[in-house]
């Protein structure tokens, strides 16, 4: 029953999410059209047999169609991006009106920018709100250093907070990742300047990086770069019967040390009992102020690759709220000072895709990690359930892409059709009926060839 549940909200969050995005996108088009009185001869939402359709006064055809994977706005003059039959209305109407080709160039730019531009105004309101509603975020403060890494060569301790990346201010650990993810590919110096706990002065440190993460997939650049964020070893739940339980250690208690060895993260504690099973061990814990010890000992468990740890059958916390309020940063913004942040995290994240594009293209970033629509679905479906912020967040996130992806210059794209303009422009005539169909049979023909490589990697990152 929980399975099927997942399912329905993974595909009602995934045509959503779509939804929004590309009708919003689709409006943008349709606005500026019909600001420049051109003749909009079909709105549609979605691709193949059209179950629900209306017409507004003016003759439009406002549409959808039952595959949720994109839509388009026909107008006077263009041909139909869908081999169906169409109503286009030759009255007088339609007389009234003129056709895109008959508008100016500068006004065809603008419907054509429009769609783009609308995305990108779309995850402005979207962090908007988020800013808005308040967003409690990780601290910057780092949890846990693997050893071998350019976190443990660089000698960063747990308990240090981080206060810049490069030059880089540095507010919550998302801006960590964030930061750590715009190196990736790159060859110099990664400099980390960041406070010691329990200090009052900040100390800059310095890793030489070469290639680093070049052409390696499906990897979070914290994770490899070493760090892990700072969860304290607090008891969320104690499983019944297990180790813990047995011993007597409550929901709220905090572990401060196992076997004589300093506790002070979960990261901590999960990497101290994972070799300790099936031997007695002492814990240590802090309930409410007092220090109290057990004895216990850990259960051996195998994992899917046969790696055996020890567990004591306790959970960590599953929520920001029940962290301590020094770990947490929490963005709520008035009504100006979210509107600011929402612009400044938009532009953040259209450099940041940028860039990841770029380095894609020149192969210091791998080509697996783009994705299609099976793993939006599945990222649609998981930031519903985690609530109306995360939602927002990846509305914003995918708008952007979508905005950008637009802007490409590849014929069918907006980009393309901007570059074709432009085209028109210096040759001071028309493009050639020939040139236009051998060009969107190209874009077509890319298009879709993104689009089974995308799909293709989702099948394989699904077995």
């Amino acid at each position: 029953m929980e399975s099927i549940l997942d399912l329905i909200i993974i595909i009602s969050s995934f045509v959503l999410l779509l939804g929004v995005i590309v009708g919003i996108h689709e409006l943008g088009h349709f606005s500026a059209a019909r600001y420049f009185n051109i003749y909009v001869i079909r709105f549609k939402i979605g691709f193949g047999k059209t179950f629900f359709k209306r017409f507004d006064k003016h003759g439009t055809e406002f549409s959808f169609g039952i595959l949720p994977l994109g839509g388009y706005v026909q107008m006077l003059g263009e041909a139909s991006p869908q081999e169906e039959d169409m109503q286009v209305d030759t009255g007088v109407e339609a007389q009234k009106k003129i056709s895109y080709k008959e508008a100016t160039l500068g006004a065809r730019a603008i419907v054509t920018a429009a769609g783009p531009i609308a995305n990108f105004i779309l995850a402005i309101v979207a962090y908007f709100f988020i800013f808005l509603i308040g967003a409690k975020e990780l601290a910057p403060v780092v949890g846990g250093v693997e050893p071998d890494t350019l976190a443990s060569e660089m000698n960063l301790e747990i308990g240090d907070k981080i206060l810049l990346i490069d030059d880089n201010e540095v507010v919550s650990f998302n801006d960590v990742n964030g930061y750590l993810a715009s190196r990736i590919g790159e060859t110099g110096v990664l400099r980390i300047t960041s406070i010691p706990e329990g200090s009052n002065i900040s100390v800059t440190k310095e890793v030489a990086i070469k290639s680093w993460l070049k052409g390696v997939s499906q990897t979070s650049p914290v994770t490899s770069f070493g760090i892990a964020p700072f969860i304290p070893a607090l008891v969320s739940s104690v499983q019944e019967g297990g180790p813990a339980d047995k011993a007597g250690i409550l929901k709220g208690d905090i572990i401060i040390s196992v076997a004589g060895s300093k506790i002070q993260t979960w990261n901590q504690l999960s990497q101290n009992l994972s070799s300790k099973f099936d031997k007695v061990i002492s814990i240590e814990v802090d309930r409410r102020g007092q220090r109290i010890d057990f004895r216990l000992t850990p259960n051996r468990v195998s994992s899917e690759t046969g790696i055996e740890r020890g567990v004591i059958g306790i959970m960590r916390l599953s929520s920001l709220d029940d962290l301590p309020e020094h770990l947490l940063i929490n963005n709520k913004e008035n009504i100006v000072g979210a509107f600011v942040k929402a612009i400044t995290q938009t532009y953040k994240f259209i450099v940041l895709i940028l860039d990841s594009i770029g380095k894609m293209i020149s192969g210091s970033v791998s080509a697996d990690n783009i994705g299609g629509p099976i793993q939006i679905s599945l990222l649609a479906g998981s930031a519903a359930k985690a609530g109306l912020v995360s939602f927002l967040s990846m509305l914003a996130i995918l708008s952007i892409n979508l905005g950008l992806i637009n802007l490409f210059p590849i014929p069918i794209l907006d980009g393309g059709q901007l570059v074709l303009i432009a085209i028109e422009k210096i040759k001071g005539s028309p493009v050639s009926d020939s040139f236009l169909e051998y060009s969107f049979r190209l874009g077509i023909f890319m298009v879709a060839s993104l689009m089974v490589f995308a799909i293709f990697n989702d099948i394989v990152k699904i077995i």
